[in-house]
């Protein structure tokens, strides 16, 4: 019933119709100009809408698949298993772009970052960085900038922040991610936060409440948390308006199955492509398998993703 009161809420008002409009509409922009590339460049006529890259050409791998590992190392071994496309991690914990660094002295962790990617042959698709709250805000934005700066320069089309926690206080964390928007908006880089457990976009309508506080922010969706978490596989199709990347990786009804082999558990891969293609989605298809998580190799997971993804 719940679920059901806010979709007609949702319908009669108009807001998936008219954030579905302006997402889109920035996402766009974000593909043609500015710093934003997913695929070869396409001649475009005079008003006419930027052409989508192919879908097997927007198949990307998360470094999170080798966490452990250096990104000069990491990039090689994604490189290796056929992927032409890296989601590239700032996170704290993962820092396969150490981000204190760029803050210190930019140009050298720049330099060595772009450097392990000319030596693998991959590309950027997007770039992932820890949630505003994790951080003193001053602090928090000089790094952000910092990342900005850094996904301009390696035309990523895409940074993806970890969303707040269920415990932060909204309105604050609205009001800081609108600075945030605002910030990579000017530079030509799409922003969006992951839909996330334990995260406000843990379900579908808080995911699209927060949206719409502050407009131009999009979503990562990983379906893996709206099966594993609270919305227990509940419909969330009026969030693919929204939806700008993607983090994709099998699992189940709860946390001890949020990372299954892929081609196992409840999730309908080939329906959300589906819909997300039919609905203009421009982003990428990225395999999000976590170095450690669990006892499944993430690197046999993620070759078998992108034997999947090629079929599609």
């Amino acid at each position: 019933m719940r679920k059901r009161g806010w979709f007609s809420w949702t319908v009669q008002f108009g807001v998936v119709s008219v954030l579905s409009a302006v997402v889109l509409g920035f996402g766009c922009r974000g593909l043609s100009g500015g710093g934003g590339a997913t695929g070869p460049s396409q001649p475009a006529q005079a008003g006419a809408k930027p052409k989508r890259p192919p879908l097997q050409e927007r198949i990307a791998c998360s470094s999170l698949c080798q966490y452990k590992h250096p990104f000069e190392e990491a990039s090689k071994t994604i490189a290796g298993m056929g992927y032409r496309w890296v989601d590239l991690s700032c996170l704290n914990w993962a820092p396969h772009v150490a981000v204190p660094k760029l803050v210190e002295s930019f140009e050298p962790e720049a330099a060595r970052v772009e450097a392990a990617l000319k030596a693998s042959g991959l590309r950027v698709a997007n770039l992932t960085f820890d949630a505003v709250e994790t951080r003193p805000y001053e602090q928090y934005e000089r790094e952000f900038r910092a990342v900005v700066k850094l996904a301009a320069r390696l035309k990523a089309r895409l940074i993806n922040l970890m969303a707040p926690s269920t415990k932060a206080d909204r309105q604050d964390q609205v009001e800081k991610l609108r600075k945030l928007q605002a910030i990579a908006a000017q530079a030509g880089v799409i922003l969006t936060v992951e839909t996330h457990c334990n995260q406000i976009t843990e379900r579908p309508a808080d995911a699209l409440w927060l949206c719409q506080q502050v407009p131009g922010l999009g979503l990562t969706l990983d379906p893996s948390h709206y099966y594993a978490g609270p919305n227990q596989g509940a419909s969330f199709d009026a969030l693919h308006p929204l939806v700008q990347g993607t983090g994709f990786r099998a699992g189940g009804m709860s946390w001890a199955q949020i990372q299954l082999p892929w081609g196992e558990g409840p999730i309908d891969f080939v329906a959300i492509v589906r819909k997300l293609e039919a609905g203009g989605y421009q982003g990428f298809y990225v395999a999000e398998y976590i170095e450690g998580f669990n006892q499944f190799d993430p690197l046999e997971e993620s070759r078998k993703f992108i034997a999947w993804a090629r079929t599609l």
